[in-house]
């Protein structure tokens, strides 16, 4: 597993490892508060010391140390600001074909000093002993996909495709709001910020990624980068 700097800071890391999609970890004086995001993979959050938590469905989950989370592909979550207490935290990816259908926390019996002693294999069999293949009912996800799919595929204003569903703009803003979390223009730009993630890992330069992706300019991709997943554009793709 590649070497993590100990600093105040997200510190991401492609994963030699064709289970894992990527990796990231912390180690600071508590834990860094972040703007309400979701993920295109499942994350695992393994807790060393000090503790995570987050905001899902209006109530406060917490993670301590020795326990790890799975927070499913899709899932909006908010990462929220701790205490100064150290807290050291290892983020694991995996493909969102391995997803449960709500968030786990699950114990952890073996304890680590730092989460460069934490292989990839401890990784899998982590990720093995917490996710579980059962899903939503078949109509939810299916409402949820439609309406995540209609947002991210086409470049129809919303009212556009508001109509389509035979809904006003204000009633389709409540449903979507009510089945994936967030406003249609909100969702619209955490799914890019999502793809922007995705063509870093390929090594596409940030200029053309911000292009691609659909910001205005390379500070606005950086702006909201930044406050979405706790690193610059520029940082994550160096790493």
């Amino acid at each position: 597993m590649t070497h993590f700097a100990s600093t105040n800071a997200w510190t991401y890391r492609r994963a030699d490892d064709a289970g894992i999609v990527e990796l990231a970890s912390w180690r600071g004086a508590g834990s860094l508060g972040l703007k309400p995001h979701f993920h295109d993979e499942t994350q695992i959050v393994l807790v060393l010391s000090g503790a995570r938590a987050f905001r899902v469905n209006g109530a406060t989950v917490t993670v301590p140390a020795g326990h790890a989370a799975s927070i499913p592909a899709g899932l909006l979550h908010a990462p929220i600001a701790t205490s100064d207490q150290e807290t050291v935290c290892l983020n694991a990816y995996v493909p969102a074909s391995r997803s449960p259908s709500v968030l786990r926390i699950s114990r952890i019996h073996r304890r680590w000093q730092s989460v460069r002693d934490v292989s990839p294999e401890h990784v899998r069999e982590i990720a093995d002993n917490i996710l579980s293949r059962e899903r939503l009912p078949s109509t939810v996800t299916s409402d949820r996909a439609k309406l995540g799919h209609s947002l991210t595929e086409s470049t129809e204003r919303i009212g556009d495709i508001a109509a389509r569903f035979g809904r006003s703009r204000e009633g389709f803003s409540r449903l979507v709001t009510r089945q994936l979390g967030v406003s249609p223009h909100a969702f619209r730009i955490l799914a890019r910020l999502n793809l922007a993630r995705q063509l870093l890992r390929d090594g596409e330069p940030i200029a053309a990624v911000a292009a691609e992706a659909g910001f205005s300019d390379q500070s606005h991709l950086t702006r909201l980068f930044r406050r979405t997943f706790g690193t610059t554009p520029g940082v994550y793709w160096r790493d």
